[in-house]
Formats: structure tokens, C-alpha cells, sequence
């Protein structure tokens, strides 16, 4: 029996050690042995619960009910410079599930610099989940800035595909003296670890996102919105992509120009403006002393002749722009018409707080005239 015990033991000590994170309690290897052949009875089973309490006890705690998962450890950020790295990801709470409004989404996708903490896009899109939306949008944030940065972070989103394609090739064609071996091109990394812009949302859904999501949803509560009417859909992109894509720049330009918090043990700049960090990387004023931090500006200039022969490729393997980025059934027949129909009572200026004032409750007769009424 001693025998035996100890046979039993030593089994168990190889099993659990191979546990690495220590995730299983003594049942589960008591099952894995007998399926190797080696039946551990009730009194074995409670010398195997010793062996792991004397040698693996850290396990028995990590099981414990209500224990609390290790938190992500924190660590420090560091970046050469502005666009040493930028950040990109797409915020989802104002699409289809939020306002559940039937299919009506309103995503919006944001590129973020992690040394300066400046904002440099942040856009309302139709589409931030297909690779060809992505890279649509990835030319219009370069073909607007005029650059890349040497290294790109998303999350694992379906959206990226794209985006590390050009983002590479232009990388390598624009910034040949940067070795890619010693600073990446890319960087895929969990949502949870891609905190320059995941901690931004926050941000933006508290100061902004839950006024406009309350705005939004106020079309269904008071039964102003049908979204089986295909009309009332195509109306309220036309309506609202224009309010909502203003609002975002607001709130971009005062980010930009907000102070960051102080943080003295920062690698990076803080208790600065971003735009004074971006455009100043070697110095810049940190509260009320000028402070030295040394950053390079790490734009890389892109010519607009290049994007636009990869936009050329991209239309040609997945479309144009507009059949990813163009707004559900706002095509310019019915910009015009709508224009000419809102001129045609008055043409008076649409707010957030007056949007759904305006609302369509038929569609256009022949006259085009009756396509806008007031409640």
C-alpha cells in the first residue's frame, strides 16, 4: 500500500507540475491518472490534496470562491517622440446594439499618439468592423496628415487587415534607414493592453457620447423614428452624421488643447497641452518651467501620388471608397433632393436640439417639396 502511495505521489507531482498556471484542483487530476491507467482511491486522493497544500498551495487560493482575478500589471509607456506610435481602435457604442434602433449604427474609429497624447482623427464611419472599411479610412488618415508613424497598434479587430498591409509597404518604401528589427511596424495587441486609446473612450463617453446617445434615442421614444421605414433611416444619417461629425471635432479640438494631468515618475510628457507636446517635442512649457524631454518628431511624409495609386489598388480589389464609407442610402440624388427640400421650408439650421423637429413622415412627393415637416 505504501508502494502504491507513493507511485500515486509521484504521478500527481508530474501532472501538477505540468500546470504551469495552476488552474485544476485535485478531482481533475484524479480523473487525467485514472485515464492513464492509475486509479486513486478516496484516502489517496486526500494525500494527493496534501501534495498540491505542501507544493502547489498557491493554486488552492486562485480557486477559492470569490477570489479575485490578478489584476493587468501597470507599467510604464515610452515613446521616441510624436508618431513614434500611434494607436488605433473603433468605439461601438453608439452602433446597432446601443440605441436599438434596428440596424442603425453609428461607430466611430480614432487614431491616438501615444508620446503627446494628441488626438489625430477621430471620425464618424458607416463600417469599422470590415478590413475594406479600415483601409479606406487608414488612406483618408494618411492622405489628410500627410504621414505615417513608424510603428501602427490596433487591437485583433476583423478591421485591420487592410491597415497593416499599407501601413507596411509604406513604412518600407518612405522610412528605409529604420530598422524593423529593432522598431516594429505593427503591433497587434488585446483590447486590454491597448491602453493609449482604449483608456480615451472613457473619455469621450462620459463628457460627450452619453448627451448624444440620449439625443439619438429620443427619435424611438417618442415615436418619431421607425427604423422599418427605409426613408426614416436614410433621413437620419443624412440628419445626424453631420451633427454627430461635428460634435466629435469639438471634442477633438478641446482634447487637443486640454491639460494632462501631472504624473513625475511619466516617462512621457504630462501636465502638458498635447498639441504644444506634438508640435514642440524637443520642449515645451510643463506648468510653469520649461522642461527638456528630447523627443524626435517621427513623422514619416507620405506623397499623395502614393496613396493615391494604393487607394487605386484598394478600389480595385474591394471596391471604392464610397460602397464602404458611404452612409446607407445617402447618395448624392438624394443629398440634392433633401437640400433642395429643406431650402424649400425655409431652410433653417438644424441642430442636435432641433434635429427631430425635422423629420421625414413620407417620402417625396413629386414636387419634392413635402419631404421635411415640422411636428
Amino acid at each position: 500500500m505504501l508502494v502504491w502511495i507513493e507511485v500515486s505521489r509521484q504521478a500527481v507531482f508530474d501532472a501538477v507540475s505540468n500546470d504551469t498556471l495552476q488552474l485544476n484542483g485535485p478531482m481533475f487530476f484524479q480523473v487525467q491518472l485514472k485515464h492513464q491507467g492509475l486509479m486513486i482511491s478516496r484516502q489517496v486522493l486526500n494525500v494527493v490534496r496534501g501534495i498540491i497544500h505542501d507544493h502547489f498551495d498557491a493554486g488552492f487560493t486562485l480557486h477559492f470562491p470569490g477570489h479575485k482575478k490578478q489584476l493587468i500589471p501597470r507599467v510604464g509607456l515610452s515613446a521616441l517622440g510624436p508618431w513614434h506610435e500611434i494607436s488605433a481602435d473603433g468605439h461601438e457604442k453608439l452602433s446597432a446594439q446601443a440605441p436599438q434602433m434596428g440596424e442603425l449604427a453609428l461607430p466611430i474609429y480614432g487614431y491616438k499618439d501615444k508620446y503627446s497624447d494628441f488626438l489625430e482623427a477621430l471620425k464618424l464611419i458607416p463600417n469599422s468592423r470590415t478590413a475594406a472599411a479600415g483601409g479606406h479610412f487608414f488612406l483618408d488618415f494618411v492622405e489628410e496628415t500627410g504621414c505615417v508613424p513608424i510603428q501602427l497598434t490596433t487591437d485583433k479587430g476583423s478591421e485591420i487587415g487592410w491597415q497593416y498591409a499599407f501601413q507596411s509597404t509604406l513604412r518600407e518604401s518612405f522610412a528605409l534607414n529604420i530598422d524593423p528589427l529593432f522598431y516594429a511596424v505593427y503591433m497587434v495587441l488585446k483590447s486590454v493592453h491597448n491602453t493609449v486609446i482604449e483608456g480615451f473612450w472613457h473619455w469621450l463617453k462620459t463628457k460627450m457620447g452619453l448627451n448624444l446617445k440620449a439625443i439619438i434615442i429620443q427619435g424611438k421614444q417618442e415615436h418619431i423614428f421607425d427604423s422599418n421605414v427605409t426613408f426614416h433611416v436614410m433621413l437620419f444619417y443624412w440628419i445626424f452624421m453631420q451633427l454627430i461629425q461635428h460634435e466629435l471635432d469639438e471634442f477633438r479640438a478641446w482634447w487637443n488643447q486640454h491639460r494632462v494631468r501631472l504624473q513625475h515618475d511619466k516617462n512621457m510628457p504630462s501636465g502638458h497641452v498635447p498639441t504644444h507636446a506634438r508640435e514642440h517635442p524637443t520642449h515645451f512649457r510643463l506648468v510653469t518651467i520649461y522642461t527638456h524631454f528630447g523627443g524626435i518628431d517621427c513623422r514619416i511624409h507620405i506623397p499623395k501620388e502614393a496613396v493615391a495609386e494604393i487607394r487605386g489598388y484598394l478600389t480595385e480589389e474591394v471596391g471604392s471608397r464610397e460602397s464602404h464609407l458611404g452612409w446607407p442610402g445617402v447618395t448624392a440624388e438624394f443629398k440634392a433632393t433633401a437640400t433642395a427640400a429643406l431650402a424649400g421650408i425655409g431652410g433653417p439650421t438644424i441642430t442636435l436640439e432641433s434635429a427631430w423637429n425635422i423629420t421625414a413622415l413620407r417620402p417625396p412627393v413629386v414636387t419634392g417639396l413635402s419631404m421635411f415637416c415640422y411636428l
